[in-house]
């Protein structure tokens, strides 16, 4: 299954939240634009993920540390 339209590359960001302590995954997805970030390397050194604001789903604290970030294949069902 290929990306949606308007896609350029799609991310599973894994969080750990520093107030309950979960860990979290997020999925992100890049849109097709010029200079779009289609690696983890890329993703990680633009300015797209630099403005990418964590909030956690369970306690909704907003401090949370990146443990991870790998890029969503295909195959893999979105979450």
């Amino acid at each position: 299954m290929p990306l949606p339209d308007g896609l350029a590359a799609r991310f599973k960001v894994h969080y750990r939240c520093l107030n309950c302590e979960r860990n979290i995954t997020k999925t992100l997805d890049v849109p097709d634009v010029e200079d779009a970030p289609r690696g983890v390397d890329e993703l990680l050194e633009s300015a797209f993920f630099q403005n990418q604001r964590y909030f956690c789903d369970g306690c909704e604290s907003f401090i949370g540390t990146l443990i991870g970030v790998s890029q969503w294949r295909p195959e893999e069902q979105c979450v």
